[in-house]
């Protein structure tokens, strides 16, 4: 219908000015509800801190970094347990900081290649070689004869227990003999060192040298042998590279074990030898600060007393009760110092005349070298400035060297305080003996990792307070195998779990998505985890405790798929990865090596086909597995054979595939789960398979020796069938009379026989009448 030409015009103004004066609604933004704030209860890292002898709340001095000193190796010898216990103890603590808590970590530590049980050491070792292994090529009555001058001077100076001059024929007697050993090692703790050396020595040179090679000879003299060129030619020792040669060769040693640990690297490596400028210069400034003295001799000694008198300063911050300890104190200055001209005995070297035999540098006191204590001060000042947040190392080191530490430091920046948090590792003990390089009763890291994995030794690490003693004893191996057991394992069934959902859903079957109340509760035992694990690091790093909240976990987890694999629910891949997840990412933070799918820690003697082979090399042995799996099925089918043979012919497939790190896990919906194996699991499974074989043999066995004795006893009860009841006692050495059925009725002294034996033999004989009277049925078909 068309409108008017006026219409249209009326109806347009109208609309125009309708929609002119018409205002828009205005539009808000929804209220927006802040959500409860509910951290305020929320853990807070806090760290033993052995300043305070408590656990304090750690505050770095920039906020997400920190800067950290680790003392490193004295590198003269092998790395031993105790080392491994330090520093894989500190980097488990590292990690945490640095990967779960996000601190930027500049981490230093350093390399003492300077010190003076590594200038004996390079002398001794040097004087062998060239006066013993370069001249001996045999072992000869020279060689017997200067081995035992050396074994006689060593004997008079470290055991004078040994009265005798006769140490050929009373020397070994004396040592089998020894009432109270463990009486003199409390005098003397070297003194068992010193009778081993010597006894392995005349073994040697008296009981065993025809048949040893020169190599073997030579080895079991040295302890013995060294200390006395070393007194005899030390002081001609003077070439530089004497004393440079052995301390790079431990050094990279010691680098090699810590690899194998996993170990992260420092940050920053420093080395005594490298910082001698540097600390000629710190040591000049400390006593310009009026808190070291030069000597006559040219050394230059921290003054203790004064800096204890001093009001702005505190001596032996961490151990105040050992400051007077003559003892820790000597022996931390080292057995090459001649202190007969400090102030106090408390005082301790900075700067080390050298004499003849030992290395040393030039400087305004004169030739020398730095003092233990001032190295650390030094190097780590360089890198960290003048205050830093954490220095560690082993708890041993307390007194005196971190407390001379603090002292120099502090003295040099005329500070209070040159370290926040000091953070000590605990001592490690082998079955109760706590173990030192100076006493040689050490295990070595590579001896421990002959007997141990990586894994278990940082497992042993982890499980145990970092700040705590540790005895590294059999009940905590057994435990730390278990708890790996148990990871293992898990990870080796969630893999397979993962692998049959991978191939249903590529085979196009269908998998309900639908979480049902166990998921929800299992997703909940994760977040339960995730809570505890943040109280366990924020508890002093507590990485024992976190591992055993895990196992909980674990343990939850296992539940779950048992229930589903026995058909009480459907088993729901994704909350599995996403605690697997999870617990692979703990792993990883406490340096646990893992594998690229996240799915478990690394294992190399797992059959993954990661370690290079061809697809034929890795696929033969499982196929050939299955081909000769075929060709007895076929038969079998052929012969139309009974099920039972079918089904041992699975049994032998399945036992073949265990060699070859398979296993198949029967499940009720009769589908198989199949795992790949790790060596542990392996080793698990063929020593079950095993143990049930020969419960079946013996069972067959059993069962075979049963058949037998019940065929004996059938043969018997046959031959006894056949004789007659008339006959059965025809015995005239026992009877003498009988009626007419055969029964008797005297005896061989022609007495009447009693009525209550007449009784039994008549039960007998009716007995055997039956009997008869079925053989003859017998013989009769």
């Amino acid at each position: 219908m068309k409108f008017p030409i006026w219409f249209r015009s009326i109806t347009k103004r109208n609309f125009v000015m309708s929609s002119s004066t018409i205002k828009k609604p205005t539009v808000q933004q929804p209220q927006w509800h802040k959500p409860q704030d509910k951290t305020e209860g929320k853990s807070i890292l806090k760290i033993y801190n052995s300043l305070t002898r408590t656990k304090n709340e750690f505050i770095p001095i920039k906020p997400g970094h920190i800067t950290w000193y680790c003392c490193g190796p004295t590198v003269y010898d092998h790395s031993h347990m105790g080392h491994a216990r330090n520093y894989v103890s500190t980097d488990i603590n590292r990690r945490i900081l640095q990967d779960y808590f996000g601190y930027n970590v500049k981490f230093v530590q350093n390399v003492t290649d300077i010190d003076d049980k590594i200038i004996i050491a390079a002398r001794q070792q040097y004087l062998f070689e060239q006066k013993i292994i370069n001249q001996y090529k045999e072992i000869n009555p020279q060689l017997l004869q200067v081995s035992k001058e050396y074994l006689s001077t060593y004997i008079s100076k470290n055991l004078p227990q040994f009265t005798s001059e006769n140490i050929e024929s009373e020397f070994l007697t004396w040592t089998n003999s020894i009432p109270n050993v463990s009486e003199i090692s409390k005098e003397n703790p070297k003194f068992p060192m010193y009778l081993k050396a010597a006894k392995v020595a005349y073994e040697a040179i008296y009981n065993s040298s025809s048949s040893l090679s020169i190599e073997d000879f030579l080895e079991k003299i040295q302890d013995v042998a060294k200390p006395h060129l070393d007194k005899e030619f030390g002081s001609t020792v003077t070439d530089p590279s004497i004393f440079r040669k052995l301390p790079y060769f431990w050094e990279n040693k010691f680098n090699i074990d810590m690899g194998r640990l996993n170990v992260l690297p420092p940050s920053v490596t420093t080395r005594v030898s490298e910082y001698i400028p540097e600390i000629i210069a710190f040591v000049d400034k400390i006593i310009q600060n009026g808190f070291a003295y030069q000597t006559s001799d040219g050394s230059v000694y921290f003054d203790t007393v004064k800096f204890e008198n001093d009001p702005n300063h505190d001596y032996a911050k961490l151990q105040p009760w050992n400051k007077g300890d003559l003892s820790l104190i000597n022996d931390g200055e080292g057995s090459l110092t001649v202190g007969d001209s400090k102030k106090s005995p408390s005082d301790f070297a900075l700067w080390k005349a050298s004499k003849p035999g030992e290395p040393s540098w030039s400087s305004k006191w004169g030739e020398g070298r730095p003092g233990w204590h001032i190295e650390c001060s030094v190097m780590a000042s360089d890198i960290t400035g003048e205050v830093m947040d954490i220095h560690s190392g082993g708890i041993d080191l307390c007194f005196p060297h971190h407390d001379n530490e603090l002292a120099q430091s502090e003295a040099y920046f005329d500070n209070k305080q040159w370290v926040n948090y000091f953070m000590h590792n605990g001592h490690l003990h082998i079955q109760g003996q706590k173990m030192s390089k100076s006493l040689k009763n050490f295990i070595t890291i590579e001896e421990a990792l002959n007997d141990y994995t990586s894994r278990q030794l940082r497992l042993v690490f982890a499980l145990s307070p970092w700040d705590k003693p540790l005895d590294f004893k059999d009940s905590l191996i057994s435990e730390v195998k278990s708890v790996e057991s148990t990871f293992s394992k898990f990870f080796t069934t969630v893999r397979a779990l993962n692998n049959d959902y991978k191939h249903k859903i590529a085979e196009g079957g269908f998998v309900s998505k639908k979480v049902s109340t166990v998921e929800k509760q299992l997703y909940d035992d994760l977040t339960k985890a995730q809570i505890e694990v943040d109280i366990a690091f924020n508890d002093n790093l507590s990485s024992g405790q976190a591992i055993r909240s895990i196992q909980e976990l674990i343990g939850k987890s296992n539940s779950y798929i048992q229930q589903a694999a026995a058909g009480s629910h459907e088993l729901r891949i994704e909350v599995i990865l996403e605690v697997t997840s999870w617990i692979v990412k703990i792993l990883n933070i406490l340096g646990f090596e893992v594998r690229s799918d996240k799915l478990g820690w690394n294992d190399t003697s797992s059959s993954s086909g990661e370690d290079g082979g061809s697809v034929e090399d890795i696929a033969l042995p499982y196929v050939k597995a299955l081909s000769q799996f075929r060709d007895v099925v076929r038969n079998l089918a052929i012969n139309k054979s009974e099920s039972n043979t079918i089904l041992q012919a699975c049994d032998t497939i399945r036992s073949d595939l265990i060699k070859l790190n398979v296993s198949l896990d029967d499940r009720p919906n009769g589908i198989a789960l199949v795992k790949f194996l790790n060596a542990q699991e392996k080793e698990d499974l063929i020593q079950q398979q095993e143990a049930k074989i020969k419960a079946a043999e013996e069972k067959e066995r059993k069962k075979k020796e049963q058949a037998a004795a019940n065929a004996k006893k059938e043969a018997e009860r046959l031959e006894k069938m056949k004789i007659n009841p008339a006959d059965m006692f025809k015995d005239k050495s026992l009877y003498s009379e009988w009626d007419e059925s055969g029964l008797p009725t005297k005896d061989i002294n022609g007495e009447e026989i009693s009525k209550s034996m007449t009784k039994k033999l008549t039960k007998q004989h009716q007995q055997q009448q039956k009997l008869y009277q079925e053989y003859l049925k017998l013989t009769a078909q």
